[in-house]
């Protein structure tokens, strides 16, 4: 895509659209995920409503570990920028989707298996959509993943929250429509909104090294807040339920969070601070934890609603989290978020299935709620004291130099930038037939100049490991294996360049005979 294109793609775009309004598509899937965990559809024969709901959270959670995990795998090589099979793959999942839907609501007729069939169809189709818009912002020309998602959390709790007041008939219609809706804006985003330049396969470059540590601290707090988060919605019978997840106001919560992340977003340029939000999001969590013992409405509804908020305010800085380290390291976008979403929900479903497994022999104990919630205010802080020691990597500054460094090398970065300006016009030529991605082309820039791999680290802020890789896959692209040939084949093509200028652009041709 050249430059022409993607300036009138982005004109197009803003004229026709606001991108946050369109990416909330993401928030249309949030909203279909909350109705089919929480909202009362007709039950099966012969099931109470407890039977009912704790078997579709089990089987969605536990068929959302499965796909995310085999999804996240399948789809690694399927390149961004191949439309013809995205768009198919989407229409698929939306088909799925509004089918599974379908015999969701006709379960009290056809029964648990078919009940259980349609969550597993549900759960193939959410994977799939949630994949793919995790992907498009990873590769959007803009990182939007700030503001589309707190407004996507907006969006799905009030989708939810009006859902439960509409008709009955009404609000089956709405959850049918819902996946449709979400995958015809996904199609439309990737059409409407240009993608940055990367690697042509899509796969990135494998530099998962430095991207470990931060991604296992990161996921590890989602999968503990995910495991005590369902392990008290299991908590449920028909004669006595724990957190009632499933009202209406606790579904709220996800809007103020979605509120305070968007605002958070607009405000700020450049990425904000969220420490205070991440720990914000863990004493909510933690607050609600210590009111859920105690047993009366009032205090129910309270700590349902500050675990409901803290979550989802976790839950959307991990995935805004991992859209920056896929961004930041160039890592596999599926893969990544595929592993991160298939452990969280797989703490969900075991959760769910260990709560409903202890409530039902000791919902009689007074003490029963006093230790579920202390154990998960135990493991919660454990992980906090013992995994987030250092400053959150979701920063921008944690991918960065000390300011020392960057001061000490900024008159030498400045001096190889204004070195690299003639090669500017060979650079573009070279890496856009050979599919060079951004931070390769810096390398390759650096090298053209006879830089060693030393010094590309220390200009680039990058480690040695890194630089290597990126040099092999240089090397790998344009078929050559030395720094002599590299040099060798800019000479050449600097040569082809002036060969092939257009005479008339050095004078003007005469009309004389």
């Amino acid at each position: 895509m050249n430059d022409t294109a993607t300036a009138e793609g982005r004109s197009r775009t803003s004229r026709a659209f606001s991108p946050t309004i369109g990416l909330a598509g993401f928030g249309v899937l949030l909203g279909w995920h909350f109705l089919i965990i929480y909202f009362s559809f007709p039950m099966t024969a012969g099931m109470v409503p407890a039977e009912f709901l704790f078997i579709r959270q089990v089987a969605l959670n536990a068929s959302l570990c499965v796909f995310f995990g085999l999804f996240g795998r399948l789809m690694a090589n399927l390149p961004q920028r191949d439309a013809i099979r995205s768009h198919k793959i989407t229409f698929s999942a939306m088909a799925i989707g509004a089918l599974g839907s379908i015999l969701l609501v006709a379960g009290s007729i056809l029964g648990v298996v078919w009940s259980i069939l349609a969550v597993v169809m549900t759960g193939a189709s959410e994977a799939v959509l949630m994949l793919f818009w995790l992907r498009f912002y990873t590769e959007t020309s803009e990182n939007y993943s700030g503001k589309s998602l707190g407004a996507s959390a907006v969006v799905a709790s009030l989708i939810c929250f009006f859902t439960y007041h509409l008709t009955f008939e009404v609000s089956i219609f709405v959850l049918v429509t819902l996946p449709i809706l979400s995958g015809v804006l996904l199609v439309t985003m990737t059409r409407d909104i240009p993608l940055r330049s990367n690697d042509l396969l899509g796969a990135g470059i494998p530099d998962w090294e430095p991207a470990r540590k931060p991604f296992w601290k990161t996921t590890a707090q989602l999968m503990a807040m995910a495991l005590f988060f369902g392990m008290v919605q299991g908590c449920n019978t028909t004669e006595k339920t724990l957190l009632p997840a499933a009202d209406p106001l606790t579904v709220l919560g996800a809007a103020l969070a979605g509120i305070v992340l968007f605002a958070l977003y607009a405000r700020n340029r450049h990425l904000p601070n969220l420490s205070p939000v991440i720990s914000t999001s863990l004493m909510m969590y933690i607050a609600g934890m210590m009111l859920l013992p105690f047993g009366s409405s009032i205090l129910s509804q309270a700590a349902a609603f500050l675990i409901m908020t803290g979550f989802i305010f976790y839950f959307i800085l991990t995935l805004i989290f991992i859209i920056d380290l896929c961004r930041t390291f160039d890592l596999n976008t599926t893969r990544i978020v595929g592993l991160n979403q298939a452990l969280e929900y797989s703490m969900f479903a075991i959760g769910i299935f260990a709560g409903n497994v202890l409530w039902e022999h000791l919902s009689d104990d007074y003490y029963m709620p006093f230790a579920i919630s202390f154990t998960a205010i135990f493991v919660l802080v454990a992980i906090t004291v013992f995994l987030t020691t250092e400053r959150p990597p979701w920063e921008a500054t944690f991918y960065k130099p000390k300011r020392a460094e960057e001061c000490e090398l900024a008159a030498e970065t400045a001096s190889v930038e204004e070195e690299l300006i003639e090669e500017v016009d060979v650079m573009d030529v070279l890496a856009d037939r050979h599919g060079l991605t951004p931070r390769e082309i810096e390398v390759f820039a650096l090298l053209s100049r006879g830089r060693n791999a030393e010094f590309i680290q220390h200009t680039l802020f990058i480690s040695n490991h890194t630089v290597k890789t990126h040099i092999y896959n240089i090397y790998r692209k344009l078929d050559i294996h030395s720094l002599q040939e590299l040099l060798d084949l800019i000479d050449e093509e600097e040569a082809s360049i002036r060969e092939n200028q257009p005479c008339g652009s050095m004078q003007e041709p005469s009309d004389q005979p």
